[in-house]
């Protein structure tokens, strides 16, 4: 007996079928070939024969959600798990970090984990992450001789998936806004406390611009004080040479013109010069002798002042370091935030994948054809539907592989995977129609069987 069943989920919508084999162009085979292709495609052992062979049709349902739609399991037998991660209270640690007033608070709640600290898995049965763009394709309306497996679902069970969809989307968007707000805080408290930092140069500016300034007055009245002193001391000697420097210099110059004239020898110039050169020497003791005694003290006023300078310097720069490291701080904290908002983002896109955009305008039904084979060795054999090669190339008809023969139309193991239960043989009665087009196949350049019976168990 051979059972048409059609689908109907709440009320009647359209239903489509996909063909158990179709060719190249994608187009359908009669059926007689398409379930001749799906046997040729049973990988059977020596002596292994069919027992029974079923065609088997999962019903999809295309559900209209908004302007997109959810690809739905309606036997409810498959399940979509999404692992959903637990983040930190990203609203709370930016509270903690407004209240922060210094650096090293700062420093201390930059270090603070941002990453998911726990998860959960959301398994929502019925759902499908499913490319069907080529289901849709190829499917047409019709009849076919499938034992549709049993329709499930109910409004209440796409409901419960929809709004869990739109809660995980809108808890994954929430996260986001949070840590974007933490990340503001952030920059705020940091160029609070960069502010806070730069005031504390200006305050060691000030201060040893008022330290320096004193310490300059005090050079400044010292050598007033001395002035004096120097003055008299330089006097008393500089009397001693003072008549013979006019004269020296000018013989001096008056030789250097007669060298350069070329009425003296050079030796006489040079004389001239020496004696000018250790009158000069004498006044440069002269300056020695009257400051000797007091280089001590005005050099420890030098120290003092490049001291206090190294001090200046020193107490800037340990604030640059803090500037320069709290700023490291800040962008690896930015980057490790940056990092988990691409990982939400790519959750939102994963969820977001769930409602596909399609060229359909109403809810579809969409019967999915599985051949199920049972041997006499007790294997179960799924085919899923096929894209048959079409007539044979070469010497390869004579010894072929499954996928030289053809090829799976999509990846639907998951659906194989889960063909449970028994049913009835519903392929047999279409013996001749089979038989016609292995005879076709096998026309094809493609070593086929002679006849159905060659597969069954007598």
């Amino acid at each position: 007996m051979i059972f048409y069943i059609k689908v109907i989920i709440i009320n009647v919508m359209k239903t489509l079928y996909v063909p158990l084999a179709v060719d190249q162009n994608y187009r359908e085979l009669n059926l007689g070939k398409q379930i001749a292709v799906a046997l040729l495609n049973l990988d059977l052992e020596r002596k292994e024969r069919l027992t029974k062979a079923s065609l088997i049709g999962w019903p999809i349902l295309l559900k209209k959600v908004g302007n997109n739609f959810l690809i739905l399991d309606s036997t409810m037998t498959i399940s979509s798990k999404i692992i959903k991660y637990i983040y930190p209270n990203y609203n709370d640690i930016a509270k903690e970090i407004s209240s922060v007033n210094t650096y090293e608070d700062f420093m201390s709640k930059l270090k603070i984990s941002l990453e998911k600290r726990s998860s959960a898995e959301i398994s929502l049965t019925g759902l499908l992450n499913l490319d069907v763009t080529q289901l849709i394709k190829v499917s047409k309306e019709g009849q076919y001789p499938f034992f549709v497996l049993d329709n499930k679902i109910i409004d209440h069970d796409i409901n419960l998936i929809n709004d869990n969809l739109i809660s995980l989307k809108t808890e994954a968007i929430g996260v986001i806004t949070s840590l974007e707000v933490l990340l503001r805080e952030v920059d705020n408290t940091r160029v609070r406390i960069k502010q806070n930092l730069v005031n504390m140069q200006e305050d060691i500016k000030k201060k040893y611009s008022v330290l320096l300034e004193e310490e300059t007055k005090k050079i400044e009245a010292e050598l007033q004080k001395i002035s004096p002193e120097i003055l008299s001391k330089i006097n008393d000697e500089f009397n001693k040479i003072n008549q013979k420097l006019p004269e020296s210099l000018l013989k001096y110059s008056i030789n250097t013109l007669k060298y350069e004239g070329g009425i003296i020898e050079k030796s006489e110039f040079e004389k001239s010069q020496s004696e000018f050169e250790n009158l000069l020497n004498e006044l440069r003791k002269i300056r020695d002798k009257a400051i000797e005694s007091y280089l001590k003290e005005i050099r420890n006023y030098r120290n003092n002042i490049e001291n206090m300078k190294s001090k200046r310097n020193s107490e800037i720069e340990e604030i640059n370091n803090k500037i320069r490291e709290m700023d490291n701080a800040v962008k690896s904290f930015v980057d490790r935030s940056n990092n988990i908002k691409r990982e939400l983002e790519s959750f939102i896109s994963y969820i977001d994948s769930f409602r596909v955009n399609l060229t359909l305008t109403d809810d579809t039904i969409i019967i999915i054809p599985f051949l199920l084979a049972v041997t006499n060795k007790g294997r179960r054999i799924v085919v899923p539907p096929q894209v048959y090669k079409g007539k044979a190339q070469g010497v390869l008809n004579k010894l072929f592989k499954k996928s030289e023969l053809s090829t799976p139309l999509m990846d639907l193991r998951l659906f194989s995977e889960n063909i449970r239960g028994e049913f009835e043989d519903n392929v047999k009665v279409k013996s001749q129609d089979i038989n016609i087009a292995l005879k076709e196949i096998d026309d094809e350049g493609w070593k086929s069987l002679e006849s159905i019976d060659d597969i069954y168990a007598s």
